[in-house]
């Protein structure tokens, strides 16, 4: 559990970035008519799985419970918690900042982009918050157990696409949200495990 090699997630994290810029300018209102509206309550259920209280609750509360029984997944759960925590702010704040159209308000009124400083949940699009929960927890889970990363980011990925189904979220959010998750999640694992070793 004492893995600092995180080179890989940071390269990874910006080869998703050009990727989400790519479908920015090229893809995104593209691909739009091909998503289909059926199965919304599949897609509902399936976004529940990634929302931001319940993981907060679930994370915290299992960290408590190692805490108080000074059991040795306190750490690794400390890490976890604090990347979800970290990851809910960022996505609440930065929501606002940036101020990006959401899909569905985009077929309806034709508004597309960044406009900045927008408190309506119509311009909440960037970056996403269950995709931002989903890819801290898989990056934090896959430092820790490195042999079964192969599992945590294909199942962030499949449970972040439901966003894009329900018109909440394009793909270039998801994607980009999903590169700041990974770096959200390895700079608390280099943090934390610095300074427990300096303080060893």
């Amino acid at each position: 559990m004492d893995n600092l090699n995180v080179g890989h997630p940071f390269r990874k994290a910006l080869f998703l970035l050009l990727i989400a810029g790519a479908f920015y300018f090229f893809l995104d209102r593209e691909l739009l008519p091909l998503i289909g509206k059926a199965y919304k309550p599949l897609f509902r259920g399936v976004s529940s799985l990634i929302s931001p209280p319940i993981h907060l609750a679930i994370w915290g509360g299992a960290f408590l419970i190692a805490r108080i029984k000074q059991s040795r997944w306190t750490l690794p759960l400390f890490e976890i918690i604090t990347a979800q925590c970290l990851s809910v702010a960022f996505a609440r704040l930065f929501k606002i900042i940036i101020g990006r159209a959401r899909p569905e308000f985009f077929l309806k009124t034709g508004a597309y982009g960044f406009y900045g400083f927008k408190w309506s949940g119509h311009y909440h699009s960037f970056p996403s918050g269950h995709t931002l929960m989903a890819f801290t927890l898989a990056t934090s889970l896959s430092l820790i157990f490195p042999r079964f990363r192969f599992l945590f980011y294909p199942l962030a990925a499949l449970f972040s696409l439901s966003r894009i189904f329900l018109f909440k979220h394009y793909f270039s959010d998801v994607i980009g949200t999903a590169a700041i998750g990974i770096v959200l999640a390895s700079t608390v694992h280099i943090m934390t495990r610095r300074t427990i070793y300096e303080t060893v």
